[in-house]
């Protein structure tokens, strides 16, 4: 049921062509609205006419005025539909006047006419502005006095009623004019009231499309100055000025150079490497420095109306200038700077749709700023990963070189190449060979899958340390085989073996260090109690034969002599002494 009576509202009342601003289209929907209604009134008033059996003259004259009427009220509704507001608004205006006058001439002034020239004044406080809704009061005031007057005199003949006496015509008479001098008075009071709210609304609905459309420039832009050339560039086409222009301070808050400016001046500027001074000489310096908005006048020689401040040479025709610094939390980073070929062009209005749009150019000023600041740690960071990805390789490599030899060191100080046992038939050996399936599966790095004879699977898988192979398991299982669940575990198992190898071999290599640190320290503590060097030299070699094993060992104290033999010839007694 909404849907419906909202479509038929939609049909009727709402105007098909599509008015640039909120107060365009306000107006007209009160004039389709009431033009539409005062229509349907002619109608109904035309159908009443006809259907009646009487054919005075009186009645005819009311049938050509309802039709004429409705004819003229079916026109405003087209020119609304069209877009022609302005002469529909003139047209239904004269109408509704036109029509309360011809009521009050014929009724005289009665509650009816009086009801009737309200509308006059009600239509004028809903399309036009306050002086002319009281203009519009003035005159049907006027055409109310002028026609008591005429009625009073008997000017007005047989088209009114029989003239009142001098005192009634009179009462009524002021009593109607002050009925319609005080609604006419509310009436511009509401006009003025209702066009000020509207404006702001238009106001605040600028601000927010502004506001909108900033971001969405600071959120395509791909870089700063990128930024500030489009933002400067929408606030010229956007609000028609002469030249816009944004400057940024530098890192010492003495300097602002200009980073943004609209056409080939902007381009010139920029080109030379424009600069002003953070201070009292120029406008944007002394909105820089105070951190509140700067608007100047000037004259015809190009002279500012504040202490000699001229305008640049290039922008000879600049009238009005607006200068809002850019603001992110309590420091000045820059200044918007807006010129006008206008004198008076940045009324309290503009200068606040001015200033919303430079707070959000700084705020995205600052988020272009952090997005940089952003990507340059994001390079940062990826260029720490990078390093740190090339040296856990190489620490990965070190590893494995090390592992490897260790390895190597631990399985030539056994005397054995390779450690290995089977199990077959419950019987468990020594067994250093290598299968076909051990082989590729140690050497590959990764599981072997074969088939024996008699339908028996065959599972090889690495042995892994540190990313070396160290060795290889393999099982010959026989039926039916989860191959999935057997590898899974069989990988796990060897995992767990690499890890437990290492440690068995670490713990083994920690027992030796120990063990010759513990012959050390016996051979230590035997020489101590011994103050001869010759004793010392005989109980050392015996002490290192006996721990280490030797079948040789010699001991020399003194320098070697120079000859061809290389060495003097033995003590016995020394050479005696010194065997095992």
């Amino acid at each position: 049921m909404q849907s419906l009576l909202f479509d038929f509202y939609s049909a009727l009342f709402l105007p098909r062509h599509r008015y640039a601003d909120d107060h365009s289209a306000v107006r007209a929907r009160a004039t389709l609205l009431l033009a539409i209604f005062t229509a349907a009134g002619c109608f109904a008033l035309l159908v009443a006419l006809a259907s009646t059996d009487q054919r005075t003259t009186f009645v005819n004259s009311l049938l050509a005025g309802a039709l004429a009427g409705m004819l003229i009220l079916l026109a405003i509704v087209g020119l609304v539909h069209s877009g022609q507001l302005r002469p529909a608004m003139s047209v239904m205006f004269a109408f509704l006047l036109a029509f309360a006058v011809s009521v009050l001439f014929v009724s005289g002034p009665s509650a009816s006419a009086v009801l009737l020239l309200t509308l006059p004044l009600i239509y004028a406080s809903l399309v036009w502005d306050w002086r002319r809704a009281l203009a519009v009061m003035v005159t049907v005031v006027t055409i109310l006095i002028v026609y008591a007057i005429l009625q009073w005199q008997g000017v007005l003949g047989p088209l009114g009623p029989t003239p009142l006496a001098q005192g009634p015509l009179l009462g009524s008479t002021l009593l109607s004019a002050m009925l319609l001098i005080i609604v006419g008075v509310l009436a511009a009071v509401y006009s003025n009231e209702f066009q000020r709210v509207l404006f702001s609304s238009a106001r605040v609905m600028t601000q927010l499309r502004a506001t909108a459309e900033i971001a969405e420039i600071a959120a395509t832009a791909n870089s700063p100055n990128a930024l500030l050339q489009r933002a400067v560039d929408y606030i010229r086409d956007r609000f028609g000025f002469y030249y816009v222009q944004i400057f940024l301070v530098d890192n010492d808050k003495r300097y602002a150079s200009l980073v943004a400016g609209t056409g080939e001046i902007g381009e010139m500027l920029m080109e030379r490497g424009h600069r002003l001074a953070v201070g009292p000489q120029s406008a944007i310096g002394r909105a820089l420095l105070t951190g509140e908005p700067n608007a100047i006048t000037t004259g015809e020689l190009g002279m500012d109306v504040f202490a000699g401040h001229r305008v640049n040479e290039l922008l000879r025709d600049t009238r009005s200038e607006l200068v809002l610094p850019l603001v992110i939390g309590d420091q000045v980073i820059g200044a918007l700077d807006v010129q006008s070929t206008r004198m008076g062009t940045f009324t309290a209005d503009v200068v606040e749709n001015l200033r919303i749009l430079a707070i959000q150019v700084g705020v995205a000023i600052n988020q272009t700023r952090q997005l940089e600041d952003l990507k340059v740690e994001l390079s940062d960071t990826r260029r720490m990963f990078l390093e740190t990805e090339i040296n856990l390789r190489e620490t990965q490599r070190l590893n494995q070189r090390l592992t490897g030899k260790a390895w190597e060191d631990y399985l030539k100080a056994r005397s054995d190449q390779t450690i290995g046992y089977t199990l077959s038939d419950n019987r468990l050996q020594r067994d250093s060979s290598w299968t076909a399936g051990l082989d590729e599966a140690a050497g590959k790095r990764r599981p072997v899958i074969r088939s024996s004879e008699g339908e028996r699977l065959v599972l090889s898988v690495p042995i892994e340390l540190r990313g070396r192979s160290i060795g290889a398991i393999e099982v010959e299982m026989g039926g039916a085989v989860r191959q999935a669940e057997t590898l899974d575990v069989l990988q796990s198992v060897a995992q767990r073996l690499a890890l437990s190898i290492d440690n068995a071999r670490l713990f083994e290599q920690a027992q030796e260090l120990a063990q010759r640190e513990l012959e050390v320290n016996t051979i230590s503590g035997n020489l101590q109690g011994i103050n001869d060097i010759d004793s010392l030299a005989r109980a050392t070699i015996h002490e290192l034969s006996r721990a280490l094993g030797a079948a040789q060992a010699s001991i020399r104290l003194g320098t070697a002599p120079s000859g061809d033999n290389g060495a003097a010839p033995p003590d016995p007694a020394d050479s005696a002494n010194g065997r095992n």
